[in-house]
């Protein structure tokens, strides 16, 4: 007997929140959750894609002037979103639902990963708590 393969964790293009009219709907009509130093704003929503969310990642020029720093900190909160979406997949694949997320970063010092991942699990949770 086999052990099935775990299933890889990905982030395909299919994932990314690129629509602009997506992000214009989310800002203007999503539901927010702080949890510093990050900002959820999410809606629940179609998609024109298979998968069960889409995301997007910003980190202003206000609160980090440098490109390095913005650019770390986005791959360290696609890492973690990454690690940890199968369980938020499987919550909207149970009720039938799509969703469209945006992190924004507030922060002005460089994070550690592991705190990122903890902060943005936390804000996840709370957002399905109040919205989901």
């Amino acid at each position: 007997m086999s052990t099935p393969a775990p299933i890889r964790a990905t982030f395909g293009k299919h994932e990314r929140l690129c629509s602009r009219t997506v992000l214009q709907r989310l800002q203007r009509e999503g539901r927010s959750v702080n949890e510093a130093p990050f900002r959820l704003l999410g809606m629940i929503t179609p998609l024109d894609t298979t998968s069960p969310a889409q995301v997007g990642f910003a980190v202003p020029k206000r609160h980090m002037p440098h490109a390095v720093d913005r650019n770390l900190m986005r791959r360290r909160m696609r890492e973690a979103y990454r690690r940890n979406k199968h369980r938020y997949y499987a919550r909207l694949q149970a009720k039938d639902m799509q969703c469209a997320w945006l992190f924004v970063s507030g922060s002005r010092v460089d994070l550690p990963f592991a705190e990122v991942e903890r902060k943005m699990i936390s804000a996840l949770e709370r957002w399905f708590k109040a919205h989901g």
